[in-house]
């Protein structure tokens, strides 16, 4: 017969097994824990924000004034917003690298000269950064003469290698030379009745073309394509993302709910900056919006 002392003994031993594993198990879930949070980021409000002129005259819809302009820097400096750009929102997504508190992108398509002129000087000053979506035939076009007409002109590649050198200047895809309307094509879209092969030509000629001059004139390859007066379809992102872009900004109105998600990339939304209608309210509003969102 087992004597009383070694029973308890055997209980003693049994209970402290029990304890022992109870720990371990407890130890493992929360490294488990730990280790799918680093590699699963939780998602993140991004707003983007709109701009295409900043210049004194013909205020309106696409135009602010530099007044305005600054007045926005001043307002996410001062509630300490930080500016990010795409590449840092495709890093957050794919690699899993972490962002600033209250990121924002503030993105500035076509590339005129008012944004080198009027909003890099303002960038160097508050330390900001910009996304910056070219048409690469117009910045070739003036690359090629000595116009610096601030209300039409566009940057050359002299001007936009100075931008970037500042790492506070991100160049993207607006399309080598499809930000007009002819024959029947929306910007970039596709037409009504057209084939999806002969569509699939046709962009993807356009888009390697800007490739390559970026390529050659920056040695930068764009991650993201922006598209002109948002116009798009699903036959759009399919062909983009087979020529290996990682994003695309659209025209679509509010904020953006980004996770690990790589599809969350494509078609985000953006808001338009329109004179007398400053950033505080724009962010306010776009906020309002995930409310009801169901993307």
């Amino acid at each position: 017969m087992i004597s009383i002392k070694k029973h308890k003994n055997y209980i003693k031993s049994f209970l402290l097994i029990i304890v022992f594993a109870f720990l371990a198990i407890t130890i493992t879930k929360n490294l488990t824990d730990r280790y799918v949070a680093s590699i699963k980021p939780s998602s993140v409000t991004v707003p983007i924000i709109m701009y295409h002129q900043v210049k004194n005259s013909s205020l309106g819809k696409d135009v602010i004034s530099t007044h305005e302009f600054e007045s926005d820097l001043k307002f996410l400096s001062e509630n300490h917003y930080n500016t990010i750009t795409m590449n840092q929102l495709i890093d957050y997504v794919y690699n899993h690298v972490e962002l600033p508190n209250k990121p924002i992108i503030l993105s500035f398509d076509d590339g005129y000269l008012s944004t080198y002129k009027n909003v890099f000087p303002l960038l160097q000053k508050y330390n900001m950064k910009i996304v910056l979506s070219i048409v690469g035939k117009c910045t070739d076009d003036f690359s090629k003469v000595n116009d610096t007409n601030v209300n039409y002109a566009h940057m050359t590649w002299t001007q936009i290698n100075e931008m970037r050198a500042s790492s506070l200047v991100e160049i993207q895809n607006h399309t080598y030379n499809m930000h007009k309307i002819l024959n029947g094509r929306y910007g970039c879209g596709q037409k009504y009745n057209e084939p999806l092969s002969q569509y699939e030509k046709t962009l993807t000629n356009d888009v390697l073309t800007f490739q390559e001059r970026c390529m050659l004139m920056t040695g930068w390859n764009p991650t993201t394509f922006t598209y002109p007066y948002g116009k798009y379809n699903d036959n759009s992102e399919h062909i983009l993302k087979n020529l290996g872009y990682k994003a695309t900004l659209s025209c679509r109105y509010g904020v953006n709910q980004i996770n690990n998600d790589p599809e969350k990339l494509f078609g985000l939304k953006r808001m338009c900056r329109e004179h007398n209608h400053n950033i505080s309210q724009l962010i306010k509003e776009g906020l309002e919006t995930l409310k009801y969102s169901k993307d």
